[in-house]
């Protein structure tokens, strides 16, 4: 009964705020839960305007482009392509194809170097403004190509198609001061060499004052800006005046390393001038492993709508709006994020220290205040250690709880991908249960060493996360940053002498003040990490709602502890139970289309022909390709000794697949440095060419005169794209006199169809058009 007896006799005004304090978090959590993906205003409407975007006319594009896989230089590539131009044609514009060849490195922790070369196909359109030639330019650019083994609906089609509805929107209204530059990249799907080809020598890359980036990472929810760091106000400007502006530096910050961040900034970064930068991105649903599950029957119509209004928005504005002078840096960058009611706020990272530097004095002012008021410092030093301790703790209960019910990840997983709602009830459950666990561990806390104690132990805490997200992740610093100072100023306020003759309900106003910020900053970003990384990591979205719990201590401790835990229990409870009795409404991924990972691997040394599967589990089709193979085999001879057990039986030769054409030129040893040059044509005209050394450490390599690499490393593998049948010239400088050889294989989407067994009609799961590889291999041995 103490408990609920100190809730009754808690002051009205006081009590109305700590309530406030609890509720508010709660009712936001469940709108977060329960609202559409988009604005209902959003959703595309049965016989909407012609003269609007028009999500049907862009859903048909992505049908049409996510026929097939389309890897860089493959027929489904170039069926995409000539697509593309002729509907750009039929607007009455004049496309080009602009061919660059761009490379990127990367380099493991062992020193083996992987270089990725391709020849990209990038498609340039202009739609010329009614001002004065040569004046600064929009840029809008979307790649349009996928990986090999995926569809590429959402991270690709989707933002190439709805780019192409907007410009027949914009083509069809009236004309726009500024040039709009259009750019549908190719090669961009990994390592974004159809962007690099584009902003290392294509003049539009210097021209460009604005540049907009669409590349999605999920099929459903709003389309979300995920990168200002290179954009100015007036840039963001305007994206807050576009419909439903979504977005947070906080999600750019947890985003930054997906592949799909790297095209970004190429653009940002492109030659002595550099166009100010915005990306977007749908965030929400699933696209499965390597794009798995990315497919057009998953898209949904209203994140498309969103994407294409934002595009008209956005490129009506910036084409009629005078563009200031070019920069000849990339501008600093904006922090930046969504409020309800308010819409989308924004300041310059160049504030970010000086909040900072404001957080800590504030921090500093707080414990001379305590120490003055004779609070020992030890009880502040306790109450900082017991917050880590707490939001520890709390995280760990939510870990148990997630893996003590079975089948709870796989049941979020099956959620997302049938799109529906529990998932983000499940989510809101995973919010409560560590605030549960915190508030009960807070109210022992703030019982040894009273609630201002404890909340200026939180605030040290704090603030000490505050600089080390500034340091790595300026973005999202504003999610502790504002609270913070909130929470600062009311524990200043409230422990001042003037605070002690101040009415309950001013008081009260006060503390209420100071949770606001922690509850619509903090708590969304909880919810949107969550989001992204689902319950299968729950340290970041457990490690926010703490410190929002922590910043609005002082409110809560005016309510019981029985009082609000339970609350909080019983709404995870109840937010399970939703999840549960939610039924998926679309298929699991067996009914999703899969690649076909079988091999034809035709080897030159043995002048045999196989086939090839991964140590998968075998189905009744490949079953026949494979019939009289018990398990499995390690294949040194054709992959190394490390490489992985696969399936493996003989197959027909095909005369039709030529091998390899190589031959070595020169192999001289004039001194410590072995100097090899080999001649490699593919006949097959294979869109992608492997070339690995083995066995030997190269100082420098190059083909056809461009330099691959020109230090020593201890492995080097190359993967060409796009180079067709033209004759590829390699010249190695090798360290050491040892013998080497060189793997070379020549790889074609698609498989010799009249040699397989036919796959039944009707069988589950069907298979991508366009998959499963076939490879003309050879070896080079040097002694």
């Amino acid at each position: 009964m103490r408990h609920h007896s100190a809730l009754l006799r808690a002051p009205a005004p006081r009590l109305l705020a700590a309530a406030c304090a609890l509720v508010l978090p709660l009712l936001l959590l469940a709108w977060l839960a329960l609202r559409p993906g988009v604005d209902a205003a959003q959703r595309p409407a049965a016989g909407a305007a012609q003269d609007g975007f028009v999500a049907a006319r862009a859903l048909a594009h992505v049908r049409a482009l996510a026929r097939a896989p389309r890897p860089v230089a493959s027929a489904a590539n170039e069926q995409a392509r000539a697509y593309l131009l002729e509907q750009l044609r039929a607007l009455g514009l004049g496309p080009e194809v602009e061919l660059e060849t761009a490379q990127t490195a990367s380099v493991d922790l062992m020193g083996n170097v992987h270089v990725t070369l391709a020849t990209a196909h990038n498609i340039l359109v202009r739609k010329p403004g009614s001002g004065p030639r040569g004046r600064p330019a929009v840029l809008a650019s979307a790649h349009y190509d996928s990986n090999g083994d995926s569809l590429g609906a959402a991270d690709g089609a989707m933002s190439a198609a709805s780019l192409l509805e907007a410009l027949r929107v914009l083509q069809a209204g009236p004309p726009l001061d500024n040039d709009l530059l259009f750019v549908f990249t190719d090669a961009d799907d990994a390592h974004a060499l159809g962007t690099r080809g584009f902003a290392e020598s294509h003049p539009w890359a210097r021209r460009a004052r604005v540049a907009l980036r669409f590349d999605n990472l999920g099929n459903s929810g709003p389309l979300e800006l995920v990168d200002a760091s290179h954009a100015d106000g007036f840039t963001i400007d305007a994206w807050v005046a576009a419909p439903a502006a979504r977005g947070s530096s906080f999600m750019a910050e947890l985003t930054r390393d997906r592949p799909q961040r790297a095209a970004a900034a190429l653009l940002a970064g492109s030659g002595s001038v550099s166009p100010a930068l915005l990306q977007f991105a749908t965030l929400r649903g699933m696209l499965g492993p390597n794009g798995l599950a990315d497919v057009p029957q998953r898209l949904a119509p209203a994140s498309l709508q969103h994407e294409g209004d934002t595009m008209v928005a956005l490129l009506r504005r910036l084409g009629n709006t005078p563009l200031p002078a070019l920069g000849s840096a990339p501008a600093r960058g904006q922090v930046f994020f969504t409020l309800p009611g308010l819409g989308g706020l924004h300041y310059t990272q160049a504030w970010v220290w000086p909040l900072d530097a404001l957080a800590c004095m504030l921090s500093a002012l707080a414990c001379w205040r305590a120490v003055r008021q004779r609070v020992d410092g030890t009880d502040i030093v306790q109450a900082a250690f017991g917050f880590v301790f707490m939001t520890a703790l709390a995280t760990f209960v939510a870990y148990v709880c997630r893996d003590s019910i079975p089948g709870l990840e796989a049941r979020y997983d099956a959620s997302v991908l049938a799109a529906d709602a529990g998932a983000d009830w499940q989510l809101v459950a995973f919010l409560l249960l560590p605030a549960a666990a915190f508030v009960i561990l807070q109210r022992h806390l703030q019982a040894r060493l009273g609630a201002r104690t404890t909340m200026l132990g939180a605030l040290l805490t704090v603030n000490i996360a505050l600089l080390a997200t500034s340091a790595g992740a300026p973005g999202a610093s504003y999610v502790l940053a504002l609270p913070l100072l909130a929470a600062q100023a009311a524990w200043l306020a409230l422990s001042s002498q003037r605070a002690a003759q101040w009415s309950a309900r001013r008081r009260g106003a006060v503390l209420l003040a100071a949770a606001l910020p922690a509850v619509f900053l903090i708590v969304p970003a909880a919810h949107a990490s969550l989001a992204w990384v689902s319950p299968q990591w729950l340290v970041l979205p457990s490690s926010l709602v703490c410190a929002a719990l922590a910043l609005a201590g002082m409110a809560l401790a005016q309510l019981g502890r029985r009082f609000v835990a339970r609350t909080l229990l019983l709404g995870c409870a109840g937010c399970l139970a939703t999840t549960w009795a939610a039924q998926p409404r679309t298929p699991q991924l067996l009914d999703l289309p899969q690649p076909n990972h079988l091999v034809y691997f035709k080897d030159t040394p043995s002048w045999q022909s196989y086939w090839l599967y991964p140590a998968l589990p075998l189905d009744a089709w490949t079953r026949r390709v494979f019939p009289h193979t018990m398990h499995p085999y390690q294949l040194p001879y054709l992959f190394g000794v490390t490489s992985m057990p696969v399936w493996f039986a003989a197959a027909p030769r095909i005369d039709a697949i030529a091998y390899p054409d190589l031959m070595i030129e020169k192999d001289e040893r004039p001194g410590p440095v072995r100097h090899v040059e080999i001649r490699l044509r593919s006949k097959n005209r294979a869109p992608s060419l492997m070339l690995r050394l083995d066995g030997v450490q190269p100082l420098r390599a190059s083909v056809n005169g461009r330099v691959l690499t020109d230090r020593l490393y201890r492995g080097w593998k190359l993967d060409l794209s796009g180079m067709g049948d033209q004759e590829l010239r390699f010249a190695f400088d090798l360290q050491g006199d040892a013998g080497f050889n060189v793997f070379i294989q020549e790889r074609i989407p698609g498989l010799p169809q009249d040699v397989l067994p036919p796959r039944p009609s009707g069988m589950l799961p069907a298979l991508m058009p366009g998959t499963g590889t076939t490879v003309s291999s050879d070896i080079l041995r040097f002694p």
